[in-house]
C-alpha cells in the first residue's frame, strides 16, 4: 500500500484541531486578563472577599429619601462602614480620579440618582477609567428600568460589562 503525500491523516487533523483549541483558549484567557482591574491582578483573593461581603451588604441597603446625589453617597458610605468589616472611603479623590465610594482600595462605587443621558454617558467614561484600577460597580437610585437596560446594553457594547449595575428605588 502506497501513501499519498497529499492525503491528510486523521492524526494530522487532530493535531491541527487541538492547536486551534489551545490557541482559542489562550486568546480568551488573555482577553479576560486584559479587562481585570489592577486590584484583581494584584490580589484576587482580597478582591473576591471584599466584593462578596459588599454584595451581601449592598443587597440589604434601603436608601433614604434625599435631595441631592451627595446625600445618597454619604448615606451609602456610612451604611457600608457600619455594616461591613471593610475600609470605606467616601469621595477619596485619588490621583485625578474621584469614585463616590472606595472599598478596601479594591472596589469603586459610582452613585447616580435618576441620571439623564449625558450623566449616564459621563458615568460610563468615569467607570471605564476606575475599572483599570479597581473593580467598579454603578449604583443607580430612582432610575427607570428603561435607563437601566440602556446603560447595561451600552456597557456591554463597549466591552465594559464587567462593570456591574445595582438599582434601588
Amino acid at each position: 500500500m502506497q501513501n499519498n503525500p497529499t492525503q491528510l491523516k486523521p492524526e494530522h487533523l487532530l493535531c491541527a484541531a487541538g492547536g486551534l483549541l489551545v490557541g482559542a483558549w489562550w486568546v480568551k484567557n488573555k482577553a479576560e486578563e486584559a479587562i481585570k482591574s489592577r486590584a484583581e491582578r494584584d490580589d484576587p483573593e482580597t478582591v473576591a472577599a471584599t466584593c462578596e461581603e459588599i454584595k451581601e451588604v449592598l443587597d440589604q441597603w434601603e436608601p433614604d429619601s434625599y435631595e441631592g446625589e451627595d446625600d445618597f453617597v454619604f448615606d451609602l458610605g456610612a451604611y457600608l462602614d457600619n455594616e461591613s468589616s471593610c475600609e470605606i472611603e467616601v469621595m477619596p479623590g485619588i490621583a485625578g480620579t474621584k469614585p463616590d465610594v472606595l472599598v478596601d482600595d479594591v472596589l469603586a462605587l459610582e452613585v447616580k440618582v435618576n441620571p439623564n443621558k449625558v450623566e449616564l454617558d459621563r458615568c460610563v467614561g468615569q467607570c471605564a477609567g476606575y475599572s483599570r484600577r479597581w473593580v467598579t460597580w454603578i449604583v443607580l437610585i430612582d432610575t427607570p428600568p428603561s435607563k437601566i437596560g440602556w446603560l447595561e446594553n451600552l456597557l456591554a457594547d463597549k466591552n465594559l460589562d464587567h462593570i456591574l449595575v445595582w438599582s434601588f428605588s
